[in-house]
């Protein structure tokens, strides 16, 4: 399932989304541009390593943080942004745009420590990508705006259907579908190319920030509610 856009406006422009879309763009065109031996050396250079982090956390603490903004290729970048770009905005604006920047920074970390507990043996692995912190974003969606309409394209066969999901079902399915290849990289013990647990991670992470304040997000945007009520590895 791909998402398209949400029917939920914002009250204030998202500052902050459009600057980590920005950031994220820019990055991925350097790395894209750059010959494949550099290419690989910057996102060795910046991906966070959880083996080498460990074993010289103040040499390489930045690589928490800079490895959400590198990504593995153009399809891998493209619908990192586009969740960002649907589910964000929204997010930023119950959380306000200082909560928001934290938020999303703090989730990448969690993101990326809960994938190296869950998965070990990928300690020596580089992990990149936005989909830790973007994961956290979903969970708060789903918390904050479960009946907003999602316009999403189901692949059927040969086929591509427009649908609009409610939230609650888009990103549930999304969620399970984390869980079970998860559950499934643990029994094969094989990994694979895709941090399952780092959107797992994010994902409660930004479900449980979300749940413990909502009340308090959602008390400025009454009008919002009456709206959508009726209507290594990447990341």
């Amino acid at each position: 399932m791909l998402p398209i856009k949400d029917y939920l406006q914002s009250k204030s422009f998202p500052f902050v989304t459009t600057a980590f879309i920005a950031i994220n763009t820019v990055v991925f065109v350097h790395q894209v541009r750059l010959p494949l031996p550099q290419a690989e050396a910057f996102v060795m250079e910046y991906a966070f390593i959880a083996q080498r982090f460990f074993d010289a956390p103040v040499a390489h603490w930045s690589t928490v943080f800079t490895s959400m903004f590198l990504h593995g290729g153009f399809i891998h970048f493209i619908g990192n942004m586009l969740f960002l770009f649907v589910f964000g905005d929204n997010v930023e604006d119950a959380f306000g745009h200082i909560r928001y920047t934290v938020f999303y920074l703090i989730a990448g970390v969690v993101a990326a420590f809960a994938q190296t507990v869950f998965m070990p043996d990928s300690s020596g692995v580089p992990l990149i990508g936005a989909s830790g912190a973007i994961s956290a974003v979903l969970g708060a969606y789903i918390i904050l705006y479960p009946m907003a309409r999602v316009l999403t394209i189901i692949p059927i066969g040969f086929f591509l259907l427009p649908a609009r999901l409610p939230a609650y079902l888009f990103v549930g399915i999304w969620a399970l579908l984390q869980l079970f290849s998860g559950a499934l990289a643990i029994a094969s013990g094989v990994g694979g190319s895709i941090g399952y647990f780092a959107h797992i991670g994010g994902f409660v992470f930004g479900f449980v920030f979300a749940a413990a304040g909502r009340r308090r997000y959602l008390q400025k945007f009454h009008r919002h509610r009456r709206v959508f009520y009726n209507d290594g590895y990447y990341w």
